[in-house]
C-alpha cells in the first residue's frame, strides 16, 4: 500500500492504547508502519535494483524479527527510560507486521521468506492506492478525537472494516480470475494462467489477462467489471517471444532477472533506427497502460536490451 494508508494505519491503531497511552505510542507505531519501506535506499545503487529487490529484507519474516528490535531500542534510548522498553518493541511488531500484511494484498510481491526463497507473494486484492485503508483510518481518528472514551473501540472498528473490506476484495478477485479463464475458454482458447490485477474503484474493476501456452503469440487482455464480475472487451497483445532478438536479450542477466520479477512479460523489438541498434523492450502488463485500446502501450517498469545489429553484441541495458 501506499505511506499514507501505512502512516493512518500506525495512528488510527495507537488508538487502541486509549487516551492514557504511554508517551511515544503514536510515534512509534507511525514508524513502525511505515519501516519496512526504508528499502527505498536501494535507489541509490539504481533503479534496477529497487524494483528487483524492494519488499526484500526489509518486508521479509526475518525483517520482521529485526526491524522492531532496531527501532524499539533507538526510541527506548530517545525517551530516556519513560517508556517501557517492552512496550516500544510490542508496537514495533505490530506497525511492522500490519506494513506486511497490507502489501501482500496488493500486486508488487512481497518476498516473505527472504534470503530462503525469493518468491513473491501477491494476493491482488486491493489497488496499491485504496479509498477505504484512507477513509477507515480517518474516521477512526475524529471519533477517538471527539469521543476520547471510544477511541479503543473506533481503533478496533478501523481494523474489522478493513480486514472486511480485504476479505470482500480477496472474494471478488477470485471470481474475476474464474471470470477471465471462462470468457477465454468460451472464445475458444487454452488457458495456461488467468490473472486479475486491480484498477482504482476495485473491487469493482479489475485489469484482466488469459496467458495461453508458451507457443502462443498473444495474451489476451480482458476489462473486467461488476458484481459478479464479466469479462468484456477482449483485446489481445503480442507476447514477441519468438523474435531471436527477443530471446538473446531474454538470455542475459538483466533479461532473466526481468522474466523473475514480472508476472506477464511481454516483449517487443525495435530496429529501425539508424544506428545500427535493435532494441528489445521487456514490459510487464500488470502496470503497462494506454490510453485507448490501439495506442502505444507503455510501463512505468521496463527493460530495454540494445544490441548492435551487425555482430549481435550487447550494447546497452536501461531499467
Amino acid at each position: 500500500m501506499d505511506n499514507v494508508s501505512h502512516s493512518l494505519a500506525g495512528w488510527a491503531l495507537a488508538r487502541a492504547a486509549g487516551p492514557a497511552r504511554p508517551a511515544g505510542t503514536t510515534l512509534t507505531l507511525v514508524l513502525a508502519s511505515n519501516l519496512p519501506d526504508l528499502d527505498f535506499v536501494l535507489m541509490l545503487r539504481s533503479e534496477a535494483a529497487y524494483l528487483l529487490y524492494h519488499r526484500g529484507f526489509s518486508h521479509s519474516l526475518l525483517g520482521l524479527a529485526v526491524l522492531p528490535w532496531l527501532l524499539a531500542g533507538g526510541l527506548a534510548w530517545a525517551y530516556s527510560g519513560r517508556t517501557r522498553f517492552r512496550w516500544l518493541l510490542l508496537l514495533g511488531y505490530v506497525g511492522v507486521g500490519l506494513h506486511m500484511v497490507y502489501d501482500v494484498v496488493t500486486s508488487w510481491g512481497t518476498m516473505l521468506l527472504y534470503p530462503f526463497s525469493f518468491a513473491r507473494l501477491s494476493l491482488d486484492w486491493i489497488f496499491i492506492v485504496d479509498p477505504v485503508t484512507w477513509l477507515a483510518p480517518i474516521m477512526a481518528l475524529v471519533v477517538a478525537w471527539r469521543r476520547p472514551a471510544r477511541s479503543r473501540a473506533a481503533a478496533l472498528a478501523f481494523l474489522a472494516c478493513v480486514g472486511a473490506w480485504a476479505a470482500l476484495s480477496g472474494a471478488v478477485h477470485a471470481a474475476a480470475v474464474r471470470e477471465v479463464a471462462r470468457a477465454d475458454r468460451a472464445a475458444g482458447r487454452d488457458v495456461r494462467e488467468a490473472f486479475a490485477f486491480p484498477a482504482p474503484g476495485s473491487p469493482w474493476r479489475w485489469r484482466g489477462f488469459a496467458v495461453a501456452p508458451a507457443e502462443s503469440l498473444e495474451v489476451a487482455r480482458y476489462a473486467v467489471s461488476g458484481l459478479p464480475p464479466a469479462a468484456r472487451d477482449p483485446a489481445f497483445v503480442a507476447r514477441g517471444f519468438g523474435d531471436p532478438w527477443v530471446a538473446r536479450a531474454l538470455d542475459t542477466r538483466a533479461g532473466q532477472a526481468y522474466l523473475w520479477w514480472a508476472e506477464v512479460p511481454v516483449a517487443s523489438v525495435d530496429s529501425t533506427g539508424s544506428s545500427g541498434a535493435v532494441t528489445v523492450s521487456l514490459a510487464d502488463l500488470r502496470y503497462v497502460r494506454s490510453v485507448v485500446p490501439t495506442a502505444e502501450m507503455w510501463s512505468p517498469f521496463s527493460l530495454r536490451i540494445t544490441f548492435d545489429r551487425a555482430t549481435g553484441e550487447l550494447r546497452e541495458v536501461r531499467w
